[in-house]
């Protein structure tokens, strides 16, 4: 055998020998190609699935809040119409006709007869009706000369005491008893 056949078989089995690698090392970049690409895919799937769930919820907080939002604007304006009912109750109740006015506060006034005290209008009712009302006071009950900060009724001062039987007192008393009633009869369920 020449020198030239060795060299040439030697050669042609270093070719032989370098391409059985090649093809070895071929065959393991796609197996850790295909198993990066499998992990990625995993990784990318999870990643989406953990955004859609978040983004799901964090969809249902903003329309729960959205929604506690719009509960409490409803409530608030409910409650606003109820506050203006009664301040139309008020204005009706301090613009009543004289007689009836006046026979209001000397039935609101009858129950304090025997306990005595003195009697503040304010300024408007004590020159409108003071005189009349004067002469229904009874037992020790006398119209005093100071008037009272209110829109209409009157303060009933007994020594250290003052009873405030004033219109607004006595609406707004009425109010937590009937608040419920009267927001059934303006806001009806559906």
């Amino acid at each position: 055998m020449s020198i030239e056949s060795i060299t040439k078989r030697i050669e042609d089995e270093a070719k032989a020998y370098a391409g059985e690698r090649k093809a070895e090392a071929e065959g393991l970049k796609k197996e850790i190609l295909a198993d990066a690409q499998t992990k990625a895919d995993k990784i990318m799937a999870d990643a989406k699935e953990r955004a859609d769930k978040e983004s799901k919820l964090l969809a249902e907080r903003r329309e729960s809040v959205a929604g506690l939002e719009s509960r409490k604007m409803v409530l608030e304006a409910k409650q606003e119409i109820i506050r203006e009912s009664f301040d139309k109750a008020l204005d009706k109740l301090v613009n009543l006709e004289e007689a009836d006015y006046i026979k209001f506060i000397g039935n609101q006034l009858n129950a304090f007869g025997k306990e005595g005290g003195e009697v503040l209008l304010n300024a408007e009712d004590k020159k409108k009706y003071g005189d009349k009302l004067a002469k229904l006071l009874s037992g020790g009950l006398k119209l005093s000369e100071e008037a009272a900060n209110i829109k209409g009724g009157f303060i009933l001062k007994q020594g250290d005491i003052s009873i405030n039987c004033s219109l607004e007192k006595l609406l707004e008393d009425k109010k937590e008893e009937m608040v419920g009633e009267i927001a059934a009869k303006l806001f009806p369920e559906k």
